[in-house]
């Protein structure tokens, strides 16, 4: 089963790591935030694409098929971004709910765009982050997003039993 993963990356390899990677059959996610301004020197404008996130890259493939040690050796790979021990997991909604909100940051005339599957907590948050001007606070406030969606996951591939008695003992 295919499914999203965060890898961080050398800066300046972001073009071969891409290369390399589409080369293996995985498919690469890489937010960028559209910038327009308007030149000074006549009625134009200049727009300017930037990574949202510098130095980290959304991948998609099926660990059965690709090995993530596989990824890991790609050149210009630094790793997957692991909350503990545990590989960091991103769900396709959480990825498509980005999509849209930087459609709705590039696009100002949209006022709203429906995310299905996601919880409007979650819409707003990434439409928060995706508005941030500083790169650090950006960057921490998705990790922190991400970890709570990932730990979400992993709580819901657990055995129900194991849920349920754990509920039991928070009451």
């Amino acid at each position: 089963m295919q499914s999203w993963y965060l890898i961080t990356h050398n800066l300046h390899g972001f073009q071969t790591v891409t290369t390399k990677l589409e080369a293996l059959g995985v498919e690469i996610y890489s937010p960028t935030m559209t910038e327009i301004t308007k030149r000074k020197d006549c009625k134009g404008t200049r727009v300017k694409q930037k990574q949202l996130f510098p130095g980290y890259l959304f991948v998609r493939f099926d660990y059965e098929d690709i090995h993530t040690g596989t990824v890991s050796e790609v050149p210009g790979v630094k790793g997957f971004v692991r909350f503990g021990q545990t590989i960091c997991t991103a769900p396709d909604t959480l990825i498509e709910a980005l999509k849209q909100s930087l459609i709705l940051k590039a696009d100002q005339a949209l006022s709203s765009i429906e995310c299905r599957n996601v919880t409007q907590d979650v819409a707003d948050a990434l439409h928060s982050i995706t508005r941030m001007k500083d790169q650090l606070q950006r960057q921490t406030a998705f990790f922190a997003l991400l970890q709570k969606e990932s730990d979400l996951i992993n709580m819901a591939s657990r055995p129900y039993s194991r849920i349920s008695s754990a509920t039991n003992n928070a009451c």
